[in-house]
């Protein structure tokens, strides 16, 4: 059919539709278009969006530049992300006298942590809470079962902070040791136990015999070998008893000397 004066030419199928005037190209996002259209209408806007990425990139740099060396070092050392190495500088210099010991502490906790960022995190809490004890829990009962059974600083630290949130964490925690004692890798163990004890999830006594090389295993070979050893001298003091009183019925006993 004959087309009218001022009207645009048919589309053929299968062709975009045309774009309308002043509108980006396709595959263009359109708030970064129409953010560049402003700054271009308007030098003096793209003259402080600008100064205002300049502004916040020497911020950064500069609160890079005065966090102290060895958080630095140590965020590169654990891969830990600058928020969490600022977090822990800005601790740390809350704290009176004991930054070269936190800074040690902190390499103890973290090392072999699968996840360091989230021990560090507890370790962040706890001294903003005034609590922090270095490689020590805040938690006087799991600090005396993590010598008894030799956890390591890791599984002690998870350890206190999930019996933050149990209701009956002595009761829980006395529980708990009946399944270090037998194991021979308490600090793993710990860890594996962490996900039922952060659901609420009840904690059952254990009754399984004690595993080679466990706490009770040990406990159980010292008393075998105590018991061994006093029949041993029993056995020797009887033996000396008996020869003697068979030597005294032979005659055997001191002969008199000359007159």
């Amino acid at each position: 059919p004959p087309r009218l004066p001022g009207m645009p030419p048919p589309r053929l199928p299968g062709m975009p539709p045309p774009r309308l005037p002043g509108m980006p190209q396709p595959g263009v996002n359109f708030q970064d278009w129409q953010r560049m259209m402003m700054m271009y209408n308007n030098p003096d806007l793209a003259v402080n969006v600008t100064q205002q990425q300049a502004l916040e990139y020497d911020q950064e740099k500069a609160n890079t530049m005065n966090m102290e060396a060895e958080v630095i070092e140590l965020a590169h050392h654990f891969n830990l992300t600058d928020r969490h190495a600022r977090m822990l500088d800005e601790q740390l210099k809350k704290r009176n006298n004991t930054y070269e010991d936190d800074i040690a502490a902190m390499y103890e906790i973290l090392k072999g942590a699968k996840n360091p960022a989230d021990l560090l995190m507890v370790s962040i809490r706890w001294m903003a809470e005034g609590v922090f004890r270095g490689t020590q829990t805040p938690n006087p009962d799991v600090e005396k079962v993590s010598k008894k059974y030799k956890l390591d600083a890791p599984s002690a630290c998870k350890l206190a902070e999930v019996l933050e949130s149990r209701n009956d964490p002595d009761n829980d925690l006395r529980k708990i040791c009946t399944h270090l004692e037998r194991s021979n890798r308490p600090s793993a163990l710990v860890m594996m136990m962490l996900k039922d004890l952060k659901s609420g999830g009840p904690v059952d006594e254990s009754t399984k015999a004690p595993a080679i090389g466990s706490y009770l295993h040990k406990v159980e070979l010292e008393k075998a070998s105590r018991k061994s050893k006093s029949r041993g001298r029993g056995g020797g003091r009887s033996r000396s008893r008996r020869h003697a009183r068979s030597s005294s019925r032979r005659g055997g006993g001191p002969r008199p000397g000359p007159r």
